[in-house]
């Protein structure tokens, strides 16, 4: 996936990231307009932790079936290093992911989890579910 096919991905699901990435403090476009996979997950960090508690329910689904597609890919290229590195990383262990983590399978699931991931603020007391 290209860091645009991405853009317009997450645009998809959410389109209201459109003005954020566009933003003049967008710090992960370059000079002539250029950005990356990770600078794309970067951004919508920031911009899923300051709104996740007001996203509709089924576009939080949504977003937790691509990102766990993303990581599906055994050959831990750019595309599932960007989703590892640059979003579950930074929301795992944060109130944003109450939502999301009900909605990761497979390998962003457990990635999540290494990285102190709780769908509950007592999940730690329950084995960390």
């Amino acid at each position: 996936m290209t860091p645009q096919a991405l853009l317009d991905r997450l645009v998809a699901l959410f389109p209201d990231f459109r003005a954020y990435w566009d933003d003049s403090g967008n710090c992960f476009r370059d000079d002539d307009g250029s950005y990356t996979l990770h600078g794309v997950f970067s951004e919508f960090t920031q911009f899923f932790r300051e709104r996740h508690a007001a996203l509709p329910g089924d576009r939080i689904a949504a977003l937790g079936a691509f990102v766990s597609e993303c990581m599906a890919a055994a050959d831990d290229g750019p595309f599932d290093n960007a989703a590892a590195t640059c979003f579950v990383e930074n929301v795992a262990g944060e109130p944003s992911d109450r939502e999301l983590s009900p909605h990761l399978t497979g390998e962003a699931r457990r990635y999540w989890q290494a990285w102190g991931g709780r769908a509950r603020p007592d999940a730690a007391d329950r084995g960390g579910r």
